[in-house]
């Protein structure tokens, strides 16, 4: 038997109501319509249901028996759909999203931050990968967005692009290189200091590479790291020098821990990327704090 949930909704708050008329009033339908779908109910089934009273109806002994069933499945329903309207809500909801180390520490821990303040309940998940994974983890359903620093790949029609902020990388120092504290410095004259960067293959690494290219200069960094937040530590034990967002450098900037050098080329700046999926569909909470991301400012 494939009968429409809709015929066992009815059927429920009939049996709820005690009449056809108060169920029709809950369930915003006509009393006919309730009795329409109640008869083909009966007809689907083969039984009858409910014997009319003075009161209302009355429930036959099958009426009573599949009751038992249809109140006890209605109601993990409705629960469900609850639990789901408080999941997606901004009273209860959840926001995956996937970001890149420099879009956490550039954009995304500060908007988080203020975001909860006025959302206090919303719930965030948060993958940190690199952008191509951040992508892929958007086109195969598993997150609501991708916050990177950019993105290596034609544009589909179904991925939504926003800019976020701009920011660009400084190179920094430790006490091993104080001699280039407070001088303006021509890359070329750091060619045969100790280089830190990132693994071949990273987007950032590859930027690099190119800006120096450009410049007719090698970039071979004498020590190779996997993600950026592990270059401040190298340079704050002297391993070399290095570039790195600006952001991430701030504090032991401040504590003098390590220092900037000061240097005659700048790097281009680069952007902070909002990309969701359009073939998905986005919860509220989701889709208020994509809202939140694109029109919040954060300063330089």
């Amino acid at each position: 038997m494939n009968l429409n949930f809709e015929y066992y909704k009815v059927f429920y708050y009939v049996c709820k109501c005690g009449s056809l008329t108060a169920a029709a009033n809950v369930l915003m339908t006509s009393q006919p319509a309730v009795t329409r779908t109640i008869h083909n109910l009966e007809s689907a089934i083969g039984c009858r249901l409910f014997i009319r009273s003075k009161n209302g109806v009355e429930l036959t002994p099958e009426g009573r028996t599949f009751y038992k069933y249809i109140s006890a499945a209605c109601a993990q329903i409705f629960k469900g759909e609850n639990e789901l309207a408080g999941m997606i809500s901004l009273d209860n909801g959840i926001v995956c999203i996937s970001a890149t180390e420099t879009a956490l520490h550039c954009c995304l821990f500060k908007a988080m931050e203020e975001f909860n303040r006025y959302y206090p309940n919303v719930q965030f998940k948060l993958l940190n990968n690199s952008t191509l994974h951040s992508i892929q983890a958007l086109k195969s359903g598993r997150v609501d967005m991708a916050v990177v620093s950019s993105v290596p790949l034609q544009k589909e029609s179904h991925l939504l692009i926003r800019p976020l902020r701009k920011y660009h990388d400084i190179l920094i120092g430790g006490d091993k290189f104080q001699q280039l504290k407070g001088k303006e410095t021509r890359l070329e004259e750091l060619k045969d200091y100790p280089w830190i960067g990132l693994t071949s293959g990273s987007i950032t690494r590859a930027s690099l590479d190119r800006y120096f290219h450009e410049l007719g200069l090698p970039f071979n960094p004498d020590i190779e790291l996997a993600t950026t937040d592990m270059i401040l530590p190298a340079v704050r034990h002297n391993l070399g020098i290095g570039f790195i967002p600006s952001e991430f450098a701030a504090e032991d900037i401040r504590r003098g821990t390590v220092f900037e050098i000061n240097i005659v080329e700048r790097l281009p700046e680069r952007n902070i990327l909002l990309v969701y999926d359009t073939e998905y569909p986005q919860s509220i909470a989701a889709k208020t704090f994509q809202k939140y991301l694109t029109l919040a400012e954060y300063p330089e």
